[in-house]
């Protein structure tokens, strides 16, 4: 394990390295069925790491998790409505990708801050809100969270919340719901691979040797999601997820 910290030019105590491993932890959370626990992964690995070599980072993670997902609810997938968002979420991947490409790592991280704020703001919306939000069945519609789901995937895989949100407001059942978006991210973080490794040059062999550390966690918290999905009430953690990554974002900012 130091080899590897070495070689990425990384210094990690015990707790820093709890902290990582309880994030790597919640997103497997998160690709179980509990949308929006991962989000404060955005923002800590992102503090550590920095912006476009965090991203890279966590990449493994959500492949890993995209295909626990999908060995699970590979029967509750909905096609037809990953054919109406996928276009455009090509087109907002492409826009992703080149501003990591041109922009200055401090400049992406605020770009990534401002998505995860917004991010929050839809959870917050959800959580608080007195009605839901019941988007048409128009191709606008679906366009509009297909873009907005590959644009915030490439700056900083912060596209659960907005992926939630938009999977949510079609009233979508929970199965449903949790094995169309796994696929959808499954297909999209696949495409990220070439990006982050021959574009920007952020996806190399050391930085996997330190993703494959953590992906015990994410399988823990995979299965450990599966256990309370259906049994716990996972508002007010949910609200706990919320304040956290706001303070862990606001962070961002100042780094």
């Amino acid at each position: 394990m130091l080899d590897i910290l070495n070689d990425l030019s990384i210094n990690l105590r015990g707790a820093d390295f709890v902290l990582l491993a309880s994030c790597a932890a919640l997103l497997g959370l998160d690709k179980a069925g509990l949308r929006g626990t991962s989000i404060i992964t955005v923002p800590v690995f992102a503090s550590y790491f920095g912006g476009r070599q965090s991203a890279s980072i966590v990449l493994p993670f959500l492949l890993t998790g995209d295909i626990l997902a999908l060995l699970v609810y590979r029967e509750k997938i909905q096609l037809s409505l990953l054919k109406k968002m996928l276009p455009l979420a090509l087109v907002g991947m492409a826009v992703g990708m080149i501003l990591g490409n041109v922009v200055s790592d401090t400049v992406f991280r605020m770009i990534m801050a401002c998505i995860v704020l917004f991010c929050l703001f839809l959870m917050a919306l959800k959580e608080f809100g007195q009605k839901d939000i019941v988007l048409p069945d128009h191709w606008a519609a679906h366009g509009a969270g297909g873009f907005l789901g590959g644009l915030s995937t490439m700056i900083g895989n912060a596209a659960g919340p907005i992926m939630a949100a938009y999977l949510l407001s079609l009233n979508l059942p929970k199965a449903v719901f949790i094995g169309t978006g796994a696929l959808f991210f499954f297909i999209v973080n696949t495409i990220k691979i070439p990006v982050h490794g021959a574009v920007w040059g952020t996806l190399t062999l050391d930085s996997l040797k330190f993703s494959v550390l953590f992906l015990p966690f994410i399988a823990g918290g995979f299965f450990l999601g599966l256990k309370i999905v259906k049994r716990i009430p996972d508002r007010p953690f949910r609200i706990f997820i919320i304040a956290a990554t706001l303070v862990g974002t606001v962070r961002l900012f100042f780094i």
